[in-house]
């Protein structure tokens, strides 16, 4: 008997069946989709796409995103998710002051935006702070926990994902590094 086998009967005699249909079942999975370290530039007034395709069929129960982006002035971009369905979600725009970055390089040192994060992005508004860490994505209403990534909760999972940023300052240059995205969801029955 394999380990996880072995947890799922151990929960069995422990009298939480119900937990352990669910967990035989599958229903919730996750996993991380990532572009890798890559390089997509964009300068002066300009924007730039960069696209995440998922195969992975299911239904969002918590998606984060990942941001890896190296520029000398954080508070001269804007950052924006796009859904398959095209549902967007603001994550962040001119924060983090003249800092240098969301990360320090790649995927491994990127900034995260989470709903569940106790950190709002609008915090580091003319703060000039690398911005590596956790926060609550720009769109997010903190007082009615309202918007944010939630919105996508229950939307397919699969599709051509767009991570969607624009300088606003037309001296400005930056270049995308990472981009993330870490899922929770409910896999589809097949």
């Amino acid at each position: 008997m394999n380990g996880r086998m072995k947890r799922i009967a151990m929960a069995a005699v422990a009298g939480i069946a119900s937990v352990t249909v669910a967990t035989a079942m599958g229903a919730t999975k996750e996993k991380t989709f990532s572009t890798g370290v890559i390089s997509n530039g964009v300068a002066g007034s300009d924007s730039s796409t960069q696209a995440l395709k998922v195969k992975t069929k299911g239904k969002i129960k918590d998606i984060d995103v990942v941001v890896g982006f190296d520029t000398f002035q954080n508070e001269d971009y804007s950052f924006v998710l796009r859904h398959p369905s095209g549902e967007t979600v603001h994550l962040s725009s001119g924060n983090g002051g003249s800092g240098s970055g969301y990360g320090s390089g790649g995927c491994a040192s990127a900034a995260t935006f989470d709903d569940e994060s106790n950190v709002a992005i609008e915090s580091t508004e003319g703060i000039d702070t690398l911005l590596a860490g956790t926060y609550e994505p720009e769109e997010l209403d903190s007082n009615t926990q309202q918007g944010g990534l939630d919105k996508l909760d229950g939307l397919k999972l699969n599709g051509k994902w767009e991570l969607v940023f624009l300088s606003t300052e037309e001296t400005g240059a930056g270049d995308l590094e990472c981009f993330e995205l870490q899922a929770t969801y409910k896999a589809k029955k097949k």
